[in-house]
């Protein structure tokens, strides 16, 4: 649920970033293939749990530095803001892809099919809520919505420390076979 709020929120925020609204959306997808790629590469020697919070921790750090855009009495550095969202999109959009591996592969087989459809439901829930909050955060203040899922982001990710590693391992059948995993 998180990935998808930053992830659809960055989307959303492309228009509140400093310059034009056409190239920070071109920018906002284009940084989506580096993160695809070093997916790809590394999760076969790193494994689908320590990358996806490698990632998520990449995305919420470089938002939370959003912060560094307004400095020392109030002065506003606009590159800082496109440079901090740039970097969470690429942390958000490399979780994103190993999620997509990961999530199904924590359920057993007899339920693998409704327990990832559960998540996709909460995604949408979060993403029903997404516009209003970020147009009002938004007004409040440029850089909240950024910081806010940066925090999201980094506090996610620390639950995802305790799920289980699936690389190499035969996937569960049961709930029983899930339960003696660890």
């Amino acid at each position: 649920m998180v990935n998808a709020l930053v992830y659809s929120g960055l989307f959303f925020l492309a228009a509140y970033l400093p310059g034009n609204i056409h190239v920070n959306n071109f920018l906002i997808i284009v940084v989506e293939l580096p993160s695809y790629i070093v997916a790809l590469l590394i999760m076969p020697r790193l494994g689908r749990k320590w990358l996806t919070v490698g990632f998520q921790l990449l995305s919420g750090l470089g938002l939370v530095a959003s912060i560094l855009e307004i400095t020392e009495f109030g002065k506003q550095h606009s590159w800082v803001a496109l440079v901090t969202a740039l970097i969470g999109k690429v942390g958000i959009s490399g979780s994103y892809a190993v999620i997509y591996l990961y999530g199904p592969e924590l359920f057993p087989t007899s339920l693998r099919s409704l327990g990832f459809s559960a998540c996709r439901v909460s995604e949408m829930f979060a993403q029903i809520i997404l516009p209003y909050a970020s147009i009002y955060l938004v007004k409040v203040a440029p850089w909240l919505p950024r910081v806010l899922f940066g925090g999201l982001a980094i506090l996610i990710s620390i639950p995802v420390v305790f799920l289980p590693e699936t690389k190499g391992k035969p996937l569960p059948e049961t709930i029983h076979e899930i339960e003696t995993w660890h």
